[in-house]
């Protein structure tokens, strides 16, 4: 059995107007992707689309929390998430994805399969740092050794080039 059937609309026999669909995608979700980045998660997918005669516009809103390794200190955090984003459905002869996030369906589909969307999004819902929200939530001993770390650094001897580099302004 496909573990993503639950991610699966069949459009065919949608009705013209705005159909809305709610999805939940969790650890078990993500263990399906080979090497995502998310391995704990918690997310809840609203969906809007809007079937016209030509074309569906789908509209995606996740939220959702994250456990993930903080940046600054390597302790565990959790993330809160969310992410929008917007997919065009166009019919066509065969199934393509063009360039401008344009899915093309052929005439014969019936079923969109919306699993990698949903995980692509889920990643583009992560922030680029990160770190707890407020430092003195990080690990206090990690945070210490590498200040002692970056504090030996300082006192290595600088290249007299480098040094000259330092006037220039």
């Amino acid at each position: 059995m496909n573990p993503f059937t639950a991610y699966h609309i069949p459009f065919l026999g949608l009705k013209a107007g705005v159909h809305t669909f709610d999805f939940v995608i969790n650890e078990s979700f993500f263990e399906e992707f080979e090497y995502s980045e998310i391995s704990k998660g918690n997310f809840t997918v609203d969906l809007k689309l809007e079937k016209q005669s030509t074309m569906m516009v789908l509209d995606f809103s996740l939220e959702g929390k994250v456990e993930d390794t903080c940046d600054r200190c390597g302790k565990p955090v959790t993330l809160e998430v969310a992410h929008e984003d917007r997919l065009i459905v166009k019919y066509g002869d065969e199934t393509k994805i063009t360039e401008d996030e344009i899915l093309v369906v052929s005439q014969a589909e019936h079923i969109l399969e919306l699993e990698q969307y949903l995980y692509e999004y889920a990643h583009l819902a992560l922030p680029s740092r990160r770190v707890h929200e407020d430092e003195d939530e990080c690990d206090q001993d990690a945070l210490d050794l590498l200040d002692d770390l970056h504090e030996d650094d300082e006192d290595d001897d600088i290249d007299p080039r480098w040094e000259a580099l330092k006037g220039l302004k």
